[in-house]
């Protein structure tokens, strides 16, 4: 393109049109990434690139010779929500978990949708001490849900692990992962649910 002999405002409009086409361009690549990344309901991270930062933190802790909690939760009674007043209302109580998650932990944390009605917190460079503060927010957004709620609770069974610098070098992301879903699990087997026609008890 000959620009020499080019009118001036001519020239102007065409950087500008080039510049736009850029800015769009730009602006649709983060869109892609956002979606690879991201499940789709909840817009929390998707379970492919959540566990790919997973494994990242667990090396960086390595490296930097500190401490990560993983926290592996499941929605109590989802499936008999989902039979009892519908499927919508089980994906409303998904995306205000995932909201309520995303809200109460720190820039530095992230959430992971494992899938179903299963998430993971990661705590990179983190102690349970530290964690303390953080859960009591989420539970303190829980309950004002909860008593806004005619319908039923929301109820959350939790498992948390802690790997420590000293003495667990060679455990992997999976590991983590493993520990914390086994810690859940107990949990929620020692917990007793109740259920009737009209209301489900959160008995957190």
């Amino acid at each position: 393109m000959d620009y020499e002999n080019m009118d001036k405002k001519m020239l102007i409009k065409i950087l500008r049109q080039k510049d736009d086409m850029l800015k769009k361009l730009c602006l649709e690549k983060e869109k892609l990434n956002y979606y690879a990344n991201t499940d789709a309901m909840t817009g929390v991270l998707n379970r492919r690139s959540g566990l790919k930062l997973l494994d990242k933190g667990l090396n960086l802790s390595k490296i930097n010779d500190r401490d990560m909690v993983v926290c592996f939760i499941d929605i109590d009674r989802l499936k008999i929500i989902n039979d009892t007043f519908g499927h919508e209302e089980g994906d409303k109580l998904l995306i205000n978990t995932a909201r309520i998650l995303k809200e109460s932990i720190r820039k530095t944390d992230f959430v992971i949708r494992m899938g179903g009605d299963e998430f993971l917190v990661v705590f990179p460079e983190t102690t349970m001490k530290e964690i303390n503060k953080i859960w009591h927010r989420i539970y303190v957004k829980i309950e004002e849900i909860n008593k806004n709620s005619s319908k039923y609770n929301l109820s959350l069974s939790c498992g948390f692990y802690e790997y420590k610098k000293e003495g667990q070098s060679e455990m992997t992301a999976s590991d983590l992962i493993k520990n914390a879903d086994f810690k859940m699990y107990n949990k929620k087997l020692n917990k007793k649910e109740k259920f009737d026609d009209k209301c489900i008890n959160n008995i957190n």
